[in-house]
């Protein structure tokens, strides 16, 4: 019995009257929103008074926050924890105070603004930065061009490999599957910061939205 090459093997499986292929294709969009954390980081010996230290330096920042123009709905906190703090003296654990974290989870719809808006953010008191996301708010249009040359790819696999079998294609899909949708996003790591002379310059690069599906033809 004759035996296909591994080329027309790999992502394909050919059977009795039928060719299943596979196809995938990135279309590459530009970020038009940013979602990021930003931190305010407070310690004292007494919690009454990392408390009131970190609420009064929230407050600062959330209202810079809105002087950026962001509305309240996309400042919302993520995260509000109390840590005791302790140092090891002599093989023993000395308590030497709390400290406070408040982490609000923050969506810029303007992603040019956001360098100021950290800026802004920093000089207010804020002390912490974390998980940059960089995201395309509608990647529909995208992911239905993706799908498109997702679908072509599959297509062209079928007719290779229906030549190369001296088959028939039927050129009308016996079924198709989508795989879902991806999109690639853009992260930021963590960090403590503080205010710097120069203004922060992000380059958030383009994300890649992903289209692939599972196409089976008839053949003759």
């Amino acid at each position: 019995m004759y035996s296909y090459p591994s080329y027309f093997r790999t992502g394909a499986e050919n059977r009795s009257g039928t060719i299943r292929v596979t196809g995938e294709h990135t279309i590459y969009v530009d970020p038009d929103q940013a979602i990021i954390s930003i931190g305010i980081v407070t310690k004292s010996e007494d919690l009454e008074e990392a408390q009131d230290q970190n609420r009064q330096i929230s407050s600062r920042v959330v209202q810079s926050l809105r002087g950026n123009g962001i509305p309240e709905k996309d400042i919302q906190t993520s995260g509000y924890q109390i840590f005791p703090q302790y140092n090891y003296e002599d093989g023993k654990q000395v308590f030497t105070g709390y400290e406070v974290r408040h982490v609000f989870r923050i969506t810029v719809n303007n992603v040019d603004t956001l360098g100021k808006i950290i800026d802004d953010a920093i000089k207010s008191g804020a002390n912490r930065v974390e998980n940059i996301q960089f995201v395309n708010s509608a990647p529909s249009a995208a992911y239905r061009q993706a799908l498109s040359s997702a679908y072509q790819k599959a297509y062209e696999k079928a007719r290779t490999l229906a030549g190369q079998s001296h088959q028939q294609l039927n050129p009308y899909p016996k079924s198709i599957t989508e795989h879902g949708v991806s999109a690639e996003t853009v992260f930021a790591p963590a960090a403590f910061v503080k205010a710097a002379e120069e203004s922060t310059s992000l380059q958030p690069g383009q994300i890649g939205v992903t289209a692939s599906l599972t196409a089976e033809f008839r053949t003759n």
